[in-house]
């Protein structure tokens, strides 16, 4: 495993030179107190909070997406049931129409025509056929008319219920947006918060970086020769550990028995992963630095699935909008099977580290990075995948599309 304390040959060197010549002492780390490290917890405890606050937002963020999606659906139908009832109506006047037009003509010939229709037979049967003949005709139209009631009844029906849904789908669409904006406020503030820890941190680091700094001058001054010895033994202990760090490291990966667990019921077959997708990690580097919109789905700015779903676009693979739905297609990969990965997977995060709650999304791109989108105010970036496992343990899993 890799040391905590490394020091550079050169460093030491150049150490012992400045402390013979008189020159002033830099300090070769960032230098700590008890109030410095109890304020450095505190903004440890801060900026987990904060994370916790950036899930959460992105957590609502997918279920305001969600929403608005199915009230766009449901609008859509609106439209083409009335459509449909339009034209239901339309055939229900139609129909109407016929029917009245059959008994005008009924009517206006008089009694006449259909007497002498009727006496014209020639026997009683024939007779009888011709009345049976006229009340068909008559209960035909008249079951048609009915017939286009109904039809126009249902779809009618059919409105009335979707426009219901779309009354419940605004009001739980302006909930989830309440909701995310609740977050949003509550992750702005705790960014501020930490933003005031850190400058409050810095500030206590100068102060003891300026003291070290003045008592390393007065070292130096009194103590050359003796800085001098302890440069040339550091610079032997710092080729010892370079010599150390050298040999080849275990690799304590996770054997793939670790973790069991496989959202949505999905199985894990390493045959059915397939040649990677490469290409889209060309692709995804070309949009460093665009800016995080939510819901953004074009370079002018994107979210964090609008960015996988435009990259895999421009490869010619459609994959959904949001990261959940995302994360059921293709073939999956486990979490603990980080072996597997290659550059263009997708690598999806859940809140607290449940499968079921995904919230985030990114492409490998090798070394044990990721590309995303990763918040408001961070633009489109690289980051490593395996710090924010150690860090974060919400990683759960990855799919090849």
């Amino acid at each position: 495993m890799r040391s905590t304390r490394t020091i550079d040959v050169g460093v030491v060197a150049a150490l012992s030179i400045a402390l013979l010549l008189g020159a002033p002492y830099v300090a070769p780390a960032t230098p700590s107190t008890p109030e410095i490290e109890a304020k450095r917890l505190e903004v440890d405890g801060a900026r987990a909070k904060m994370e916790d606050l950036a899930d959460r937002a992105e957590l609502r963020r997918e279920e305001l997406l969600e929403a608005i999606e199915a009230l766009e659906d449901v609008r859509g139908q609106i439209d083409e049931t009335r459509d449909e009832l339009v034209q239901a109506r339309s055939d229900q006047a139609a129909a109407e129409s016929t029917l009245a037009h059959r008994a005008g003509s009924i009517y206006r010939s008089g009694g006449t025509h259909l007497l002498e229709v009727l006496l014209g037979t020639t026997s009683f049967e024939d007779f009888l056929t011709r009345v049976e003949w006229f009340r068909r005709v008559n209960r035909s139209d008249a079951m048609l008319v009915l017939n286009v009631k109904e039809a126009v009844g249902a779809v009618e029906s059919a409105e009335r219920a979707l426009e219901r849904r779309e009354v419940e789908l605004a009001s739980l669409r302006s909930q989830a947006e309440v909701k995310a904006r609740e977050v949003e406020e509550a992750l702005s503030a705790q960014e501020q918060y930490v933003a005031n820890l850190d400058r409050e941190v810095a500030t206590l680091v100068a102060a003891e970086e300026e003291r070290l700094r003045r008592e390393a001058e007065e070292r130096a001054r009194r103590a050359a020769e003796e800085a001098a010895r302890r440069a040339a033994e550091e610079a032997a202990r710092a080729a010892a550990e370079q010599a150390a760090r050298a040999t080849p490291e275990q690799s304590d990966s996770p054997s793939a028995s670790t973790r069991s667990a496989r959202p949505h019921g999905r199985t894990f077959d390493p045959s059915s992963l397939g040649p990677g997708n490469p290409e889209a990690v060309v692709v995804g580097m070309r949009y460093l630095g665009v800016p995080y919109v939510w819901g953004g789905s074009t370079p002018a700015g994107f979210d964090c699935s609008g960015l996988t779903q435009y990259v895999y676009r421009e490869i010619g693979i459609s994959i959904p909008r949001n990261s959940r739905m995302q994360f059921t297609v293709g073939a999956y990969i486990p979490p603990d099977r980080l072996d597997l990965l290659l550059p263009g997977d997708l690598v999806f995060f859940g809140y607290e580290g449940n499968p079921d709650r995904v919230h985030h999304v990114g492409i490998f791109v090798g070394g044990g990075d990721y590309l995303h989108a990763p918040s408001t105010g961070r633009p489109v970036q690289v980051e490593s995948l395996t710090s924010r496992i150690d860090r974060r343990g919400d990683y759960v899993g990855a799919t090849r599309p």
